[in-house]
């Protein structure tokens, strides 16, 4: 007997409230993530003028390390414990995130600060993991890749562009030494509006049907009818080619991105003689977020592979350019050419790489799946934070450009190797992969 799709009707469903409603709370903890890590970057200088005794890299360190750190822990942990539930732990990734961000605001040393940064990472990391797989899960087939954009890709840069307009208008305030405070602290309104949210929604409908077996809960909650489920075992070693292809494209965006995130607003703005702040405004605001936008349009029509290969050769062109022009021309020319970077990070891997380990695994292993990419994007940002510095200042920006254009284009290669999720059903996808003779509709 051919296995029949007990979830197609859901699946098939026209983009409605809930689905919106589902992107907006996921996005939320993209939100605390671009929020946070931008805003460390902006006000960098006077955390370090706050604890004497500690350098500008040491403060970096405590700022960047611990909240990386507790990314990785944060995404393998929850990544393992999302076998026994969606819902039972959407609530928590954003509760975590609250007191670690909330708290930054009374730090008395670097210690607390990193320790706090630490369970700051820890519920974002559980996010990366809960928010696409949670809202890949509640998705329509033919609208998943702009409900995972909007709620990705874009939401992370809304977040960052907000972190500088609130460090502008708060710079104005309030003392200095309280301004990081502030900044830091205010990453905890998002989390805390989405708490209360995230836990009334209901289980999701393929972690019942797929993980969980429970026909009478999903034609309760979702008004589908199925029966005589009969689960197929799953062993991640068959995934392991796609598992670490997925892997390496986001360890590679993400060595190239947060380079940018942590030096652009330090480094490359001050070679280009223009403000931090300034800097940042303008690469969020006039190139991050409208190509967010762009992807999210694009992703059910091109695909994914597509829109990630062309984003990375993007990225690699326009970064050799920025490399080989650096000096050579005026300032406005150098920011359009950091700028045209940006647009292709957005439209391509800066919006896609995330959802690799949703949609191409099944739901049983799809936390563990999504875990390890997210570890290989959290290893990427460990490679900029101790490698990057170095390598700037032993060879300057030039060299450094040049090899995160290099690096863009073996992102390439990899990318084209991925299979396509594009307008193909969860459900379906679910029933190949696993084989599932007996599961059929009433």
């Amino acid at each position: 007997m051919n296995p029949t799709n007990p979830l197609r009707d859901y699946e098939e469903k026209k983009l409605g409230i809930f689905h919106l409603k589902t992107t907006l709370l996921a996005g939320a903890g993209q939100i605390v993530d671009g929020y946070d890590l931008t805003a460390a970057a902006l006000v960098l200088s006077l955390v370090e003028a706050s604890f004497t005794g500690y350098n500008l890299a040491e403060v970096s360190l405590i700022l960047f390390l611990s909240i990386t750190l507790g990314n990785l822990v944060g995404g393998l942990v929850f990544g393992y414990l999302v076998k026994h539930g969606r819902k039972r732990f959407y609530g928590i990734d954003a509760t975590l995130m609250t007191l670690g961000a909330l708290l930054q605001a009374f730090v008395q040393d670097p210690y607390q600060l990193a320790i706090l940064r630490f369970l700051l990472g820890v519920g974002i990391g559980a996010d990366y993991v809960l928010s696409p797989l949670i809202n890949a899960e509640y998705a329509n087939r033919k609208d998943r890749g702009k409900l995972l954009a909007l709620s990705g890709g874009f939401m992370w840069n809304v977040g960052a562009l907000v972190s500088v307009v609130v460090t502008l208008a708060v710079s104005q305030a309030v003392p200095q030494d309280m301004l990081w405070r502030i900044v830091l602290a205010s990453g905890a309104i998002p989390a805390i509006a989405v708490i209360y949210g995230r836990r009334k929604f209901p289980e999701t409908p393929q972690y019942l049907a797929f993980v969980k077996g429970d026909a009478k809960e999903l034609e309760e909650k979702y008004n589908v009818s199925a029966s005589n489920f009969s689960l197929g075992k799953v062993a991640i070693k068959a995934f392991l080619p796609t598992l670490i292809l997925a892997s390496v494209t986001w360890y590679l965006f993400d060595v190239s991105a947060y380079s940018g995130v942590f030096f652009g607003p330090s480094v490359i703005a001050k070679d280009l003689g223009i403000n931090g702040l300034l800097f940042e405004l303008i690469i969020l605001g006039g190139f991050a977020v409208p190509w967010n936008l762009v992807s999210a349009g694009l992703n059910d029509r091109l695909g994914r592979r597509a829109l990630q290969a062309i984003g990375f050769a993007g990225m690699g062109t326009f970064t050799l350019l920025f490399a080989l022009l650096f000096g050579k021309t005026q300032a406005l020319e150098s920011l359009l050419l950091y700028g045209l970077s940006t647009v292709f990070s957005q439209l391509g891997p800066g919006t896609v790489v995330g959802f690799w380990g949703v949609e191409l695994f099944p739901a049983e292993i799809r936390g563990i799946t999504q875990g390890v990419t997210v570890m290989s994007g959290r290893l990427g940002v460990l490679t900029t934070t101790f490698l990057f510095p170095l390598i700037i200042s032993s060879y300057g920006i030039v060299t450094t450009m040049m090899i995160l254009a290099g690096l863009s284009f073996v992102a390439v290669f990899a990318t084209l190797l991925l299979p396509e999720p594009n307008q193909v059903s969860l459900a379906e996808r679910e029933l190949q992969l696993r084989g599932l003779p007996n599961l059929e509709e009433k």
